[in-house]
C-alpha cells in the first residue's frame, strides 16, 4: 500500500466512525431528561425512528463497501467495521457520563412548550398549508 492509500484508508475508518458516532446519537437524543438513562426505553415504539436508523445504518455500509472514489473511501473488513461500531457504541456510555457529571439546569434551555395548538394555529401551520396546496 502506498501513503495515499493508507490515508484513504485511515479516512474511511474516521468516516465510519463518525456515522456510527451520529447514529448512536441519535439514540441518545431520544431521552433528554435529568434521569432518563435507560435511552432504550420504549425503543421499539417508534416504527419511523427505528427505520431511518437502519436505513442510515445500511447505506454508510453500502457507502463505504461499494461507494469507492465517489466516496473517497474503502472497503473495510467485517473486524474494522466492528471496531467502527464500538467506537461509535460509545457515545451511548458517554451520554449516561454528561448527564452525570453535568447539572441538568444546564439543559433548561432545550424543554419544550408542548402546549395544544389553536384552531387558528392548527389552520395556519405548515401542514395545514402543505394539504391544502395539494387539493
Amino acid at each position: 500500500m502506498n501513503a495515499a492509500t493508507n490515508k484513504t484508508y485511515l479516512y474511511t475508518m474516521v468516516f465510519q466512525a463518525f456515522v456510527f458516532m451520529q447514529l448512536f446519537n441519535q439514540i441518545n437524543a431520544r431521552k433528554l431528561g435529568a434521569n432518563d438513562y435507560n435511552v432504550f426505553a420504549g425503543f421499539f415504539n417508534n416504527g419511523m425512528f427505528l427505520f431511518i436508523c437502519v436505513i442510515t445504518f445500511v447505506i454508510q455500509i453500502l457507502m463505504v463497501e461499494f461507494g469507492g472514489a465517489a466516496v473517497r473511501a474503502v472497503p473495510l473488513t467485517a473486524y474494522e467495521n466492528l471496531w467502527c461500531l464500538l467506537i461509535g457504541a460509545f457515545s451511548l456510555i458517554w451520554g449516561v457520563i454528561v448527564k452525570l457529571i453535568l447539572p441538568p439546569s444546564l439543559f433548561n434551555f432545550l424543554a419544550i412548550n408542548e402546549k395544544q395548538m389553536t384552531d387558528e394555529e392548527e389552520a395556519n401551520s405548515l401542514t395545514a398549508v402543505m394539504r391544502r396546496s395539494f387539493r
